[in-house]
């Protein structure tokens, strides 16, 4: 490979990070400034929710068909168009539409978001690591879209603070989170090949290939390590909010927070994909969900202080190094489960239909439990929900590996 090759190689990877994080800005503000939302729209943590919910419906709704464009188009054209549709929905948001115009982007952001977006994504950085580096190209992916996510939200943060009120502070939130997709929109046109990702022979033994993929085991154990791992990572939003109104902490505060956890994801995501190509891709997985299991338990136990919000801070940084190593992981999985680089596509679209499938209820769920206990005790019951999720999601990876192993030796 010549260096001018070696450079190319880098800035297309560089770009899919810039991309696969700018454009979820958008849909999951509510991580880091969800209390400022509901004061400037005038509505409760279950509508904030239900927002949510109605991405996540149209996200499922999208993710299979994502798969087989995903097969057809080039990554540079789908990339590009859902960068900009998502940015340009955000610039409507700057008007603060009522909460029917709301439910609207939300519903078009599911689409723009994940059906001419997300599959294309993951084949393409598949393709990225070779046979050889799935660990590290998924790694370097979310570690990358961590810096994103993380530079963006301490310029979104800036921008909320210095604007010199909440309803104008939330106006310069949208407008940075708008203007990120637009820009990556433009750098994915300059900077990925205009050409498919994709095995040739597909387009003939697409039905014959679709078959094959649901008759593996593997597919669907994958597609319950991500659900799980899923919920285990929306989970991580309430700790904004959480430090607000059982701390007794500002809305700054809250949002830094969100910011700090943020900024820990690149750390944990490239260290994971690099430990992953050692240990095993698998095993990282399995002792994430341990690791979570201990985490969200005791967080569900400790009654809160404001002498101990240091003690916050520690779970929330634990919490965010776990969860954020388990997703830079767990699509490396496809690969360590011998699932054939033919069937990317499909299995992109299968396991995300599953796996992404939380986001209908579990920002819901999160909103039920809030909502209906009083104080602290609706965030220790949740979080010990998601203790109860990890355990779950360890036997999952934990067969995954079994299946895996017998693949191998037939």
């Amino acid at each position: 490979m010549t260096e001018q090759q070696k450079w190319r190689r880098w800035f297309f990877i560089a770009s899919l990070m810039f991309a696969g994080e700018a454009i979820y800005m958008l849909p999951y503000m509510r991580k880091t400034f969800q209390t400022s939302m509901e004061q400037v729209f005038q509505i409760d943590s279950a509508e904030i929710g239900f927002l949510n919910s109605t991405f996540g419906l149209l996200a499922l709704a999208c993710y299979f068909p994502g798969g087989w464009l995903a097969d057809r188009i080039s990554a540079r054209k789908l990339l590009t168009f859902s960068l900009v549709c998502t940015g340009l929905g955000g610039a409507y948001m700057t008007t603060l539409p009522s909460y029917t115009g709301m439910l609207a982007v939300n519903a078009f952001w599911g689409v723009t978001a994940i059906l001419t977006f997300w599959a294309a994504l993951i084949k393409a950085t598949r393709h990225w690591g070779g046979a050889h580096e799935q660990g590290l190209s998924f790694g370097l992916l979310d570690g990358g879209r961590g810096v994103t996510g993380a530079v963006l939200a301490s310029i979104a943060t800036a921008a909320f603070a210095y604007a010199g009120g909440v309803r104008e502070g939330l106006i310069a939130v949208f407008t940075v989170y708008a203007s990120a997709p637009i820009l990556a929109g433009i750098a994915v046109w300059l900077i990925v090949p205009d050409r498919l990702y994709e095995h040739k022979a597909q387009y003939s033994e697409n039905e014959s290939l679709l078959r094959r993929a649901v008759r593996l085991p593997q597919v669907w154990l994958l597609a319950g390590v991500i659900f799980n791992g899923y919920v285990l990572y929306v989970g991580s939003y309430e700790f904004p909010a959480f430090a607000e109104r059982a701390y007794g902490q500002s809305k700054v505060f809250g949002a830094q927070l969100g910011t700090f956890r943020d900024w820990l994801r690149p750390i944990a995501a490239i260290g994971a994909g690099l430990l992953a190509d050692r240990i095993g891709v698998t095993r990282g997985v399995m002792g994430a969900f341990i690791l979570l299991f201990v985490l969200y338990g005791s967080l569900s136990l400790i009654p809160p202080s404001a002498a101990t919000v240091w003690l916050l801070a520690i779970q929330v940084g634990a919490v965010a190094i776990a969860v954020f190593a388990l997703r830079g992981i767990y699509y490396a999985l496809m690969q360590e489960s011998r699932i054939p680089m033919a069937y990317t596509g499909i299995v992109v679209g299968i396991v995300s239909v599953v796996g992404y499938t939380p986001d209908i209820f579990i920002h819901l769920v999160a909103g039920w439990f809030v909502v209906s206990h009083e104080g602290a005790q609706g965030y220790h019951l949740y979080f010990g929900f998601l203790a109860v999720i990890a355990l779950i999601g360890f036997c999952v990876a934990w067969r995954l590996n079994r299946c895996g192993q017998a693949t191998e030796d037939a």
